[in-house]
């Protein structure tokens, strides 16, 4: 197993709206940028002067109003002169950014490669780029939906509660015999982890577990609630709390020639393999659980690195609906064909079961800032395999981990890690 570059600095802001969230009230998009790096770097024992390159992420240009990322920021970070770009694969964003960043320390042209990505989503400047107004959710999905093929399709033609939700629960369901209702029950069993994850995370947007949603509901049993009007069927059988809460947020990591990684940290976590794919829609067939785009990238990062998906201690899915917690860990083989319902009905999925998954809270309980997300993500693995992840710390010591993401319109992100 072949270390390509390390990560020895990481950053993350808290995930929520910045016209009412307190930590990141009236804070603009080069704001989140900073505070994201700035955390990066003092993690790495860094300052500006010790990048030598720096990559911007993120997706969505129509709230944010920034474009040309990298020559608005590069004074905001102390980064004047240095190398910087743009770039995006949408959801997968910063995914696809650590892989640039290894393939750049790998190349000896730049030892340490700055990646940081923000999105605000939920408003938009309204002239003055610090009074902003809140987006309709109507005009934020149009707007997102740019990144569907324009010439054979129109905007919500290709619905997302639906191909991204509805038939893929449907297929899951039909593949193992599982009833409508018993269907609902595992995907209760999911969001449940989703929340007891997302409230043990202090910078995740919702902050409370299923239980107390419950109570305040004056629900003594959260099944009732999960299944009552306040959780009503988004695209039948997919419920609105299985689907992904969209947020403003920022995160960054730094990465670095495994051979200097530990002049920065104590503990640097290792990139032993990367690999990305693309499709256009749809990206499955007649059974709507078979994806090969994804098939292809965990394969192919897996060779790279010399692991399977049975040597994974540790993964972090992409969950924008969380149907995707039950099939993507059966297409990486972290799960057999037909396990993972059932370790999401024994709690296994838990940060304390033996198949620890998505403790952060994923894109629902964390919360979904597009090309941003991928870094937090990054973020927890690396918390995760230090040991550093306070009252969601996994209880096995994990050695090898794998995150996967995709981009809107469908790009597949797949990176293994492992512990110096």
């Amino acid at each position: 197993m072949e270390t390509n570059a390390s990560i020895v600095g990481v950053g993350c802001t808290k995930f929520g709206n910045v016209l009412d969230t307190p930590e990141l009230q009236d804070k603009t998009f080069h704001e989140l940028i900073a505070e994201a790096a700035f955390e990066a770097m003092d993690d790495a024992g860094m300052t500006g002067k010790d990048i030598d390159a720096f990559y911007v992420g993120s997706m969505l240009s129509h709230t944010s109003r920034v474009y040309s990322h990298h020559t608005q920021l590069c004074d905001w970070l102390g980064l004047q002169l240095k190398p910087g770009l743009h770039f995006a694969t949408a959801c997968s964003t910063m995914n696809t950014g650590i892989g640039l960043a290894a393939m750049s320390s790998l190349s000896g042209k730049y030892k340490n490669v700055l990646v940081v990505g923000a999105e605000t989503l939920m408003s938009y400047p309204d002239d003055n780029p610090v009074k902003r107004k809140a987006v309709d959710p109507v005009d934020l999905w149009y707007w997102t939906d740019f990144g569907v093929d324009q010439m054979y399709a129109y905007h919500h033609c290709y619905d997302i509660a639906t191909a991204y939700g509805a038939i893929p629960t449907m297929g899951y369901a039909k593949k193992y015999g599982l009833s409508d209702e018993k269907m609902d029950e595992v995907m209760y069993n999911v969001h449940k982890a989703v929340r007891r994850h997302s409230s043990l995370n202090p910078k995740a947007f919702v902050t409370e577990d299923l239980q107390e949603s419950a109570r305040l509901k004056d629900f003594r049993d959260p099944l009732k609630f999960w299944q009552s009007h306040n959780n009503p069927y988004f695209a039948y059988p997919t419920r609105l709390l299985s689907a992904l809460n969209t947020v403003d947020g920022a995160a960054a990591f730094i990465v670095t020639r495994p051979e200097e990684a530990k002049k920065y940290h104590e503990q640097p976590i290792d990139i032993v393999g990367f690999h990305w794919a693309v499709s256009n829609y749809p990206w499955y067939g007649k059974d709507p659980t078979d994806w090969a785009i994804d098939k292809t990238s965990f394969a192919n990062a897996y060779k790279m690195a010399g692991v399977t998906g049975k040597d994974l201690d540790y993964l972090y899915v992409h969950d924008c609906m969380q149907i995707y917690q039950l099939i993507l860990p059966e297409i990486a083989g972290y799960f057999e064909e037909g396990e993972a319902w059932q370790a999401a009905m024994e709690g296994r999925i838990m940060f304390d079961g033996d198949k620890p998954l998505n403790t952060s809270g994923g894109r629902h309980g964390k919360g979904h800032a597009f090309g941003a997300s991928p870094g937090s993500e990054t973020y927890e693995i690396v918390k995760q395999m230090r040991g550093e992840a306070d009252k969601r710390q996994v209880k096995k010591e994990i050695e090898i981990a794998a995150q996967h993401n995709h981009g809107y319109g469908m790009h597949s992100a797949v990176t293994i890690f492992k512990k110096r």
